[in-house]
């Protein structure tokens, strides 16, 4: 199938994934990020088509997935942020100044080069490595070195203050 016209049912069916994408999401910041995703996925997997079926329910599988690998992104990133408040409202009771102390590791994380911070903010939001190189479009090893090397210039730097 050639590309414009495969641009062209997928612009047919935008108005129904943006319906679908509301429906699901409830948002519509969220709406349109997932309505966007599902474009741009589409685009680079159009290969995978099949020419002559119905393309609204190859859309709507994309679209689903896409949903549910955000909502458990959104959960993991949730439990995160809730089990580091909880050990950050700990410590702070038991320690003076470790406000302090978080400012000092997040400023350092904004100091380190993009290619190491990233991949680092990535994980700590809940990516999984493979989710990581995947979005990065680099390999999976190449991943686990720069999170490596970023969590151990931090070790070194904080350790230094």
């Amino acid at each position: 199938m050639e590309k414009s016209e495969f641009s062209s049912q997928l612009l047919q069916n935008e108005t129904a994934l943006k319906k679908l994408a509301f429906r699901l999401t409830s948002n519509s910041q969220d709406a349109a990020d997932l309505h966007q995703e599902t474009l741009f996925k589409a685009l680079e997997y159009r290969n995978y088509y099949k020419n002559g079926t119905n393309i609204a329910p190859w859309l709507y599988v994309i679209m689903r997935n896409i949903f549910i690998n955000m909502f458990r992104r959104k959960k993991r990133s949730l439990k995160l942020f809730q089990t580091v408040s909880d050990k950050m409202e700990n410590r702070i009771d038991l320690s003076y100044g470790i406000e302090n102390n978080v400012g000092a590791i997040l400023l350092q994380i904004e100091k380190l080069p993009s290619i190491l911070k990233t991949p680092l903010v990535l994980c700590v939001e809940g990516y999984k490595y493979t989710e990581i190189a995947e979005l990065l479009d680099k390999p999976l090893g190449t991943i686990k070195s720069r999170i490596f090397f970023a969590r151990k210039v931090l070790k070194n730097t904080i350790g230094r203050d």
